[in-house]
């Protein structure tokens, strides 16, 4: 039996990747019992966004979380109650695996301890989405909030039956940089694609151009430099071009803008996943103009977006979009500093080049194949197969 939870989402966050994942590990073990652990509201929008037969071949077991503000050692606590009702629920005789999809430091050792005072033998994947705490940059000089971060949770009490999942190549090779006594320890699926979301719009370049940021309109997905793009270009080509911020502000109000120039501006609360879709559905390019610092240890669910609906990317020159290009060849655009995104986007618009667009899209189209269920269902038997072999040896 294989038992995946999620114990830090209530609302829609990371829904996608959720039932993405869920159907790779069922195309993998498409016999085995799979029970999946988290909130009423999350588990109806997972049903939602899974297809039927995915989401009736699922145990769906309903779970309360903790409000995210817990602080470390309440949370610490309770969810070493809560994970062990969900270890639980393996049966005796069986090892697993536990997936957890995402969880704070305070889990993670939870979950560590937990397993020094029972459950050992229980094989654990747990998936690093980050941002990861004190794994890269200064480190808290303050011993109790330095025992809080991540590269704590990760390097304390060791690692045996436990497997870290990262979900691009890029973030691999920074974690073990950083954390070179991970390396037997961490192996790359790469992010799935959410089912039932895909569709192609080779043909229909044409004036305005439509281009989208997507998702959390803040500072470190380099939403400001969106807007000043999208003012200074509406202002120079006003029918050449639209910009659209799919998506809603912070809820801390760190972005306040003059958004004037946008077609669409982000909203203050969550789109619906259909209400997004739809949104998404009318782009021709998706801007992606991270900053590079905050996306060392991150995945993006923005660029999966992207490749699900077939869209040519416009991104900063960071490993996690560099990769991609490496891979999959002419998928858009890669710049540097915001002039040449501003050169390029003035190129896009001046040039319409379909012929070129139509082969950006075909090659979105490949790098999409790579990352369906039945794609990634053999890497991730692998892994399942090396966690096994690594366990055999240790025994």
């Amino acid at each position: 039996m294989i038992v995946v939870s999620e114990l830090v989402f209530s609302g829609g966050a990371h829904v996608p990747f959720n039932a993405g994942l869920l159907a790779v590990i069922r195309t993998a073990f498409p016999l085995e019992r799979i029970c999946f652990a988290g909130a009423s509201g999350y588990i109806r929008e997972l049903k939602e966004q899974a297809d039927e037969a995915l989401a009736k071949s699922i145990e769906w077991r309903e779970i309360d979380l903790l409000p995210a503000d817990t602080s470390y050692f309440v949370r610490l606590l309770r969810e070493m109650k809560t994970l062990r009702t969900l270890f639980r629920i393996i049966p005796e005789g069986t090892t697993g695996p536990f997936l957890l999809t995402h969880a704070k430091p305070a889990t993670l050792v939870a979950l560590k301890l937990l397993r020094r005072l029972q459950f050992r033998k229980i094989k654990v994947q747990f998936v690093l989405h980050g941002p990861l705490g004190g794994v890269i940059g200064r480190r808290h000089c303050h011993p109790i909030r330095r025992f809080q971060d991540m590269k704590t949770a990760l390097t304390i009490l060791g690692n045996d039956n436990l497997q870290y999942i990262v979900l691009e190549e890029s973030l691999k090779t920074v974690l073990l940089k950083n954390l070179p006594v991970l390396e037997k320890k961490v192996a790359i699926l790469p992010h799935p694609l959410p089912p039932n979301e895909s569709e192609s719009n080779a043909d229909n370049l044409k004036a305005p151009i439509q281009f989208g940021f997507l998702g959390l309109a803040n500072k470190p997905k380099g939403f400001p430099v969106f807007v000043k793009l999208a003012q200074e270009i509406v202002m120079q080509s006003p029918v050449q071009a639209e910009f659209h911020a799919i998506g809603r502000v912070s809820s801390d109000g760190s972005v306040v803008l003059e958004m004037e120039a946008l077609a669409t501006k982000p909203g203050m609360e969550r789109l619906s996943r259909r209400d997004y879709i739809n949104k998404v559905h009318h782009l021709h390019f998706i801007i992606l103009p991270h900053e590079g610092l905050g996306y060392e240890l991150k995945s993006s669910g923005t660029l999966l977006d992207a490749l699900a609906w077939a869209k040519p990317l416009i991104a900063r020159r960071i490993a996690l979009f560099e990769n991609m290009f490496v891979k999959y060849g002419d998928i858009g655009y890669l710049f540097t500093t915001d002039l040449e995104l501003k050169s390029i986007v003035e190129r896009i618009i001046q040039e319409v080049d379909r012929t070129r667009y139509h082969q950006q899209v075909l090659n979105i189209e490949r790098a999409r194949s790579s990352r369906t269920p039945k794609a990634l269902s053999v890497d991730y038997r692998k892994i399942c197969e090396k966690m096994d072999d690594q366990n055999s040896k240790n025994e």
